[in-house]
């Protein structure tokens, strides 16, 4: 199903490792990053402030895009959570390998 975004609204297309496609969902990034620094056992504060800094670098970027690949996403993410927050970035690892057998 596709969804028609109004006139003057840029809607970014995300191609899942399967090939499908699917609207980005900046919330969906949001809960991401914050569950992986849950995961890391971070204190409240450290985990929205992860969540606004990496968030807030990700998403305009994304938003200029007609269409990402969702690895790339991804990628930038661990890339800033290497620099940010290496243990949320090392919990978002392990719980991809966990469940996707991604590396």
């Amino acid at each position: 199903m596709w969804v028609i975004a109004p006139a003057g609204d840029r809607m970014t297309i995300v191609v899942k490792r399967d090939s499908k496609k699917e609207r980005f969902d900046e919330r969906k990034l949001r809960r991401s990053i914050e569950a992986a620094a849950r995961e890391a056992k971070l204190p409240e504060e450290r985990v929205m402030r992860i969540v606004r800094e990496v968030s807030g670098n990700i998403i305009p970027s994304v938003k200029n895009e007609k269409e990402v690949r969702s690895t790339t996403i991804r990628e930038s993410i661990l890339n800033k959570l290497d620099l940010a927050a290496p243990d949320v970035s090392r919990s978002w690892r392990d719980y991809d390998r966990r469940t996707k057998g991604l590396t």
